[in-house]
């Protein structure tokens, strides 16, 4: 072999190396002109992108912010409306009128407890001068800061405060965000003002959920506050203030700078929300944004370096290796996968070779992988597309992803498994996907959709639909939706012997108003509270009207004087009572849950109120459970069998043991004055009761009547006076308060079938056989 090749060697000398060699070095220069283009190309399309990508990143964290704002500023107007709130202002002195004022009370903390990230609520009378609070009852205003009497005087129908507390630090600080409604008053009284107090902290946790990395958030209010997700402080204290003072001074919607901090180069982004004046601003590093690129730019360098090493290393090689290195390459294109048997060095193409092929052998099991995880990706995807804001990259994740969106039109329903509570696990997954096929295959045989079983536990059915000749659904799809829905739900009854509730959100045209529909169906769903369950509840039929709800206060009323008397079975059909009265209204469905929760909290107070130092009656947290229930059925049952018979039972059981103890004290009374004038009003009034209410109890205590209980001590008083004394039998009548003695001496032989003289003789003689009674 060396013999046939030494010919064709020999033409190769030392010149034609040299030229070899300075052609590999001359190649590196395409490397580097490409290598810096794309860098130089990627880099300017990042700093066009960087603005962009993080004016969308921050339009979503307003977004959500926003609805976080708006929600409490709804939930707080729908409060504001109450007319016990409007009664509290108006009273001339609301500190007589104790009802009203645990009413107002009332309200007030199931506001504190139910309205998501509240810290304190307050009602304020600037012209009283007084304050209420849940955590504090009735006070003085000084409890309210500065800066909010000061907003107040300015007579605001609304206005968002923010403040900030304890530190002067720019970051790691804690807030004050306060919402002042203003409540008219129905009278010539000034208005009063309904002050709830936001943490600041769910700002934040919109933040952390979106999981951005290494960004720091900050939001910039008009007042000039700074409030930060306390994360990271990219921005120095002294950087940060004089661009922050900038950006809140600015008029600006939208503002994009780079920043240098440390030697490093930040992309500082802002955006002002329209709702409020906020301007929220992300701050991250520009080497951050760009590391991509500086991968770029360090493998060009490396395939340059990798490039010249391999030239000046080849002075050596190319004379004893070279027929051995284009043998390898050789097997290498022909992918004969191995250097040839009985060779034991390996050249550098051999070692080239071995990479692409373990190369190509991991992308093969990464295809693979993903081929297997493509189920829960898509699934993962579909979730995001319901329930997040949308994206513009999210149609080509759709294509990727293989969705039905061809169609023009797109319609959310959420399906909710009725009463599964007490079902294991297993058996509720069984019946989730159960309802599932069946709703594939029920939507299948009319237009393209998919259904998913989404976090919360509803299975949610995304239905692609429009003008298409392939689909026999009407385009305008309100009778057909339906009517898919009362498919889904009557088959699932028929099939697996369970009852569902389906929520129907509206068409809407293209991707970015799926989300909406979603969040309509679900809403929807919420309407079990007033329709109950085991139906379909299309939101375009719910219609609430706020204006139109009244609280039934009368029913509330006859709870709590039934709770007072303990009187179970009163109770329980006054709440059937209370269940109807506010489902008979048009109202929205949280109206329904606050309702509850506010009976529920009335009935707190009057056991506290009845027995302050009482035991913990329920081991969890009632309004909890409450917002987990999703009908007025089982809500009503809930405080048929768990709620109301533990106080009842509780309440009973204190009114026994007051009642033995209040007929205790009467009746001792009784003993120690039974020679006074004694009237059933004067003892009512000694225990401070009703005089109809203490002559019930006492007979049910002693087995008698006022009137007979007080002649029967008495002539039991005049039994032992003639045994052991020698007084008259006239006197012994006007001690026992007899003005007529006959009238003592028929009452006496009537209890003892002797008149008093006889049964003194017969004592004094030794002969009393009267039986006692």
């Amino acid at each position: 072999m060396s013999t046939t090749w030494k010919p064709f060697v020999s033409i190769y000398d030392s010149g034609f190396k040299k030229v070899l060699i300075v052609a590999s070095l001359l190649a590196t220069i395409p490397v580097l002109i490409m290598g810096t283009a794309a860098y130089l190309t990627a880099s300017g399309k990042i700093i066009e992108e960087i603005g962009e990508a993080n004016r969308q990143t921050l339009q979503q964290i307003q977004q959500r912010i926003d609805e976080k704002l708006i929600t409490l500023e709804n939930m707080t107007l729908q409060n504001a409306v109450n007319p016990t709130l409007s009664r509290f202002l108006s009273a001339s002195d609301p500190q007589q009128d104790t009802e009203n004022f645990g009413m107002t009370l009332t309200i007030l903390n199931a506001m504190q407890v139910i309205i998501e990230d509240v810290d304190a609520v307050y009602l304020y009378r600037p012209d009283k001068k007084l304050v209420v609070s849940p955590n504090s009852g009735m006070v003085d205003e000084t409890v309210l800061p500065d800066y909010v009497r000061q907003a107040v005087s300015t007579h605001p129908t609304k206005v968002w405060l923010d403040h900030k507390l304890e530190s002067v630090l720019i970051r790691d600080d804690f807030h004050q965000i306060t919402l002042v409604r203003r409540i008219n008053t129905s009278n010539e009284t000034p208005p009063g003002y309904l002050i709830v107090n936001l943490n600041d902290t769910a700002f934040f946790r919109v933040f952390s959920d979106m999981q951005l990395g290494a960004r720091e958030l900050l939001i910039v209010t008009p007042s000039g506050n700074v409030f930060s997700d306390r994360r990271s402080s990219l921005l120095s204290d002294e950087e940060s203030e004089a661009f922050l003072r900038k950006v809140a001074d600015s008029d600006a919607e939208k503002q994009l700078r780079i920043e240098n901090a440390g030697g490093d180069s930040l992309a500082v982004n802002a955006l002002k929300s329209n709702y409020n004046g906020w301007n929220y601003v992300t701050v991250i590093s520009y080497s951050e944004l760009t590391r991509h690129l500086q991968k770029i730019k360090q493998t060009t360098f490396i395939l340059c370096l990798a490039l010249i090493l391999t030239s000046i290393i080849a002075t050596g090689v190319l004379s004893k290796r070279w027929y051995r290195a284009i043998h390898s390459l050789v097997d290498l294109i022909r992918h004969r996968g191995g250097v040839a048997e009985g060779r034991t060095h390996k050249n550098e193409f051999v070692y080239i070779r071995n990479y692409f092929e373990s190369l190509h052998q991991n992308n093969q099991q990464l295809e693979k992988q993903i081929e297997d995880s493509m189920p829960l990706l898509r699934a993962n995807f579909i979730q995001k597309l319901l329930t997040e804001p949308y994206h513009p990259d999210m149609r080509e994740r759709a294509e990727y992803y293989n969705l039905p969106i061809n169609r023009p039109k797109f319609t959310v329903m959420c399906i909710d498994l009725d009463n599964m509570r007490g079902q294991t696990e297993r058996d509720v997954n069984l019946f989730q996907y159960a309802v599932i096929n069946i709703t594939k295959e029920i939507i299948g045989g009319q237009a393209k959709g998919l259904v998913i079983r989404m976090h919360n536990g509803h299975i949610a059915a995304l239905i692609n639909h429009g003008e298409d000749e392939r689909s026999t659904l009407d385009p305008k799809l309100s009778a057909n939706l339906f009517q898919i829905a009362e498919d889904i739900r009557k088959v699932a009854e028929s099939l697996l012997h369970i009852t569902v509730t389906i929520g129907i959100g509206r068409s809407y045209e293209g991707l970015d108003r799926i989300r909406v529909s979603c969040l309509e169906a679900l809403e929807a769903l919420e309407y079990q509270l007033i329709e109950g369950s085991g139906c379909v509840l299309f939101i375009e039929q719910l219609k609430p009207d706020a204006a139109s709800f009244s609280y039934p206060y009368e029913i509330e009323q006859q709870i709590v004087t039934n709770l007072k008397l303990a009187n179970m079975v009163n109770i329980e059909a006054l709440l059937d009572d209370f269940a109807q009265a506010i489902r008979t209204e048009t109202l929205h469905h949280e109206h329904v849950r606050q309702s509850f929760a506010q009976l529920i909290a009335v009935s707190l107070r009057t056991l506290f109120e009845l027995h302050p130092s009482g035991a913990q009656l329920h081991d969890y947290n009632l309004y909890y459970r409450l917002n987990e229930l999703n009908t007025s059925a089982k809500i009503v049952n809930w405080l048929k069998t768990e709620v109301y018979p533990p106080i009842v039972g509780h309440l009973s059981s204190r009114m026994v043991q007051r009642t033995h103890s209040t007929i205790q004290k009467v009746l001792q009374h009784i003993h120690q004055h039974y020679d006074t004038d004694l009237s059933q009003p004067q003892l009512a009034a000694l225990v401070s009761m009703p005089v109809s209410q203490f002559s019930h109890l006492f007979k049910g205590e002693t087995g008698m009547t006022f009137s007979d209980y007080m002649i029967a001590f008495r002539m039991e008083k005049a039994r032992q006076l003639l045994e052991t004394t020698d007084v008259k039998i006239v006197d012994i009548a006007e001690m026992l308060r007899y003005n007529n003695s006959q009238n003592f001496i028929r009452v006496f032989k009537k209890m003892h079938g002797l008149t008093p003289g006889e049964y003194r003789l017969r004592c004094t003689k030794g002969q009393l056989t009267v039986v006692q009674q």
